[in-house]
């Protein structure tokens, strides 16, 4: 079975750049219940540290699910 953190950071990284419509699923899958855990958090750090380029909208992203944590 694969692990689903790597596969969603090989969707994610696939062309190096994290776009607006990428966060806006991530947004959705992870603030879906209201509460970030530690390993939410961390994939959206690592994706951040391994993309070539990223939109503004993950910073802010990271930023609302630290204050959630």
């Amino acid at each position: 079975m694969a692990e689903w953190r790597k596969v969603a950071k090989a969707v994610v990284l696939a062309d190096g750049h994290v776009s607006e419509k990428e966060v806006n699923i991530l947004r959705r899958e992870i603030l879906a219940d209201g509460i970030v855990s530690k390993s939410e958090f961390d994939f959206l750090n690592e994706i951040k540290k391994e993309a070539k380029s990223t939109v503004k909208a993950l910073d802010v992203l990271i930023a609302e699910c630290q204050s959630k944590m």
